[in-house]
């Protein structure tokens, strides 16, 4: 136990009063003489007796009476914290209002309980205390120390946010401010304390932060949602059916009953029903067509879902581009003019989904590199520096490279360019009649293409070969194998851009492929692939650089606007070589499908979707958060504060102050005073 102010023991001086007054003031007896005086005596004796003990007995109760008083005003108390001191304070209180907290309770809704609490925390604390509010959004207002009014204010505006973070996150946030301060430091983090969140042995403490938790006990136990989408092959186009994959998760210990529905440029395109199992992953493959090409705005929402507090994450948005045409270059030297250019000719020159140029190395302009989706490079012997580091810069912003080498290729040239993007490495020819024995059918290029292999399908021949060399933390895959067990074609795919190469030269002398029944399907398929769009969606709060249409430049006026509300902003748009990217700023706060307008024109569209962290309906309860803290550093400076989401609730002023005595000793003191007064006037 401990005294809020014991200046006051001063006041135990004053049992020296009733002291004095109890040896110096009482009435003493006199003698009276009689003839027979053995009854007297006798009298005598009982009355000075009694009399003594009814002065004891006031005495004892006066002294009581002074003690009670005196400490009511010193204010003892039993602190919650053992190292909790008098002085000032610095407070800093996290409110959870991310989405699984704006979900009802048994007192309402969990994040209104919060904000009502911790307003009461503040108040519990002195008037030259000074608070810190923070929540998930990690606004820089957060970051600062507040007064209690200011801080109050603070609390009043929270809203649920789509932001969801780690406690090792909110800790840092929280010691950073801190670490400073030389007053008195404690903490509250006022959540439902979700499993993923819950990563405390990443924290490192600071034993001078008093840290307590309040949980707020979260029963959901349904929870319906989709968790991503993804295509089965990487290209889209207007006219033919597509097919969209949709994860759904079923959080709950219920077999339920659900309807997938798409929407497409806001028309309804197709919907699906399903039955999940209970705790399981479904996979629904949604069947669709679209007939325009440009930007596609798409939906994916569940219907009948079972918890309606639980609504964010039964849409997914994604958003696509269809293009008219694949822009292809060809890229040669000049012996290669009217030869082997025929062949890409004839496959993309007359074919409407295709834009095919011819270009001589040595005359082509490298700073229109950027508006082709695929380069082709055939036949060059060697690549200069300078070629090399504008190949490098072009793929790495998103473009396809294919390369069919010179039957006298300069072997250093050719891997200071495929090792760094592909980590492929070319060796030096072999001449030698080889024969093409295996091909990945399972990759997704040849998605689509076969309907049977037969055993002994026909093959490519080669007379002539560079082997190509695939580590094993390379990507790239052989998407044909010769007999001796080198590639004949290997494909790799970035994030970004892909680059494929052929180990052997596109002539006829050197073998069959260019004529070849599956020469035609594979470049087809490498040319649709030159288009793929790794992000058909982004997680708010989690994906700060959005990829840019490569045609941006630094002058351009770009802006990205919401295609079913007015909001607009100005994104930072970075330009490095021949890649751009917006840079959003957490400025994109509500799920939903975007237009990115370049100087007034639709360029392109984007999606941003609610992360589905929050989905996962874990949460630890009071005994596991415990068992949690007592096997992280935390432990030692970690409270737990049991309640705040029960009928009965939590009495914070005690958590802020310890328990205080100072009522009841008042209440003694008048007891005290209450049994002299009947003392008094009952003992005769």
């Amino acid at each position: 136990m401990k005294l809020m102010y014991p200046e006051y023991l001063w006041g135990l001086l004053a049992l020296s009063i009733p002291i004095i007054i109890h040896l110096f003031n009482f009435r003493k007896f006199q003698k009276v003489y009689f003839s027979n005086i053995d009854l007297l005596k006798e009298v005598k004796l009982e009355t000075k007796s009694k009399s003594r003990l009814k002065h004891l007995i006031i005495l004892a109760l006066r002294l009581l009476a002074i003690s009670a008083l005196v400490l009511a005003f010193a204010q003892p108390y039993i602190p919650v914290n053992q190292e909790q001191k008098h002085g000032e304070n610095v407070v800093s209180i996290y409110i959870d209002n991310s989405h699984s907290m704006d979900s009802k309770g048994v007192n309402g809704f969990r994040l209104e309980l919060a904000k009502e609490q911790s307003e009461n925390i503040v108040n519990n604390y002195g008037p030259t205390d000074l608070f810190q509010i923070i929540t998930n959004d990690f606004e820089g207002r957060h970051q600062r120390l507040y007064n209690k009014q200011e801080a109050i204010q603070l609390i009043n505006e929270i809203e649920p946010s789509f932001q969801s973070r780690t406690f090792s996150e909110i800790y840092a946030r929280q010691t950073d401010l801190l670490k400073h301060e030389s007053a008195n430091k404690f903490a509250y983090w006022l959540s439902d304390f979700q499993e993923y969140a819950c990563d405390f042995n990443s924290i490192q403490p600071d034993s001078s932060l008093a840290l307590y938790g309040i949980p707020y006990e979260n029963k959901s136990s349904q929870n319906l949602y989709i968790d991503s989408i993804w295509f089965e092959t990487p290209v889209r186009k207007s006219g033919v059916e597509d097919h969209v994959n949709a994860l759904v998760h079923n959080e709950g210990d219920k077999e339920l009953e659900f309807k997938v529905n798409l929407e497409v440029n806001g028309s309804n395109q197709a919907f699906v029903n399903y039955t999940i199992a209970p705790g399981q992953k479904l996979t629904c493959e949604i069947p669709f067509t679209v007939h325009t090409n440009g930007v596609q705005h798409a939906r994916l929402s569940l219907n009948d879902y079972p918890d309606a507090d639980l609504t964010f994450d039964d849409d997914y948005f994604f958003s696509y581009y269809i293009q008219p045409a694949v822009k292809i270059l060809h890229l040669h030297t000049k012996g290669l003019m009217n030869d082997s250019a025929g062949f890409f000719g004839a496959l993309y020159g007359n074919d409407p989904d295709f834009l095919f140029k011819n270009e001589q190395l040595s005359t082509f302009d490298f700073s229109t590199l950027g508006s082709y989706d695929l380069v082709i490079l055939n036949g060059i012997t060697s690549f200069s520096n300078g070629l090399i580091n504008e190949l490098k810069s072009y793929n790495s912003a998103g473009g396809s490279i294919c390369i069919y080498p010179s039957a006298n290729a300069d072997i250093g040239s050719y891997n200071e360019l495929l090792q760094p993007i592909a980590s492929i490495t070319l060796s030096p020819q072999i001449t030698a009649q080889n024969k093409v024995s295996n091909l990945a059918k399972e990759h997704p290029i040849f998605d689509g293409i076969f309907e049977l292999v037969p055993d002994n399908i026909d093959l490519p021949t080669v007379n002539l070969s560079y082997p190509l060399g695939l580590p094993s933390s390379s990507y790239a895959i052989p998407l044909y194998t010769l007999q001796d067990g080198n590639p004949f074609f290997v494909f790799h795919s970035s994030l970004k851009g892909s680059v494929s190469i052929c180990s052997t030269p596109l002539d006829e002398q050197f073998g069959n492929w260019p004529k070849h029944a599956l020469f035609v399907p594979t470049m087809l398929r490498i040319a649709e692939f030159s288009k793929f769009r790794p992000h058909y969606d982004y997680t708010i709060g989690k994906d700060i650089t959005v990829d840019a249409p490569n045609t941006i430049a630094v002058s351009d006026e770009v802006s990205i606007e919401g295609v079913e509300s007015d909001f607009s902003f100005l994104p930072e748009i970075k330009i490095t070589n021949q890649s751009a990217n917006f840079i959003v700023h957490n400025q994109i706060k509500s799920a939903g499908s975007y237009n990115v307008n370049v100087n007034g024109n639709t360029a392109d569209g984007i999606a941003f979707n609610y992360s589905r962290d929050e989905s996962q309906l874990q949460f630890l309860s009071g005994d596991q958060l415990l068992e949690a803290m007592a096997n992280s550093d935390l432990n030692s400076t970690f409270s737990i504060i049991e309640g705040a989401d029960s009928s009965d609730g939590i009495a914070l002023e005690s958590v802020v102050n310890g328990q205080k005595y100072w009522w009841h000793l008042l209440l003694a003191a008048l007891i005290f005073l209450a049994l002299e007064i009947a003392v008094y006037r009952l003992l005769k």
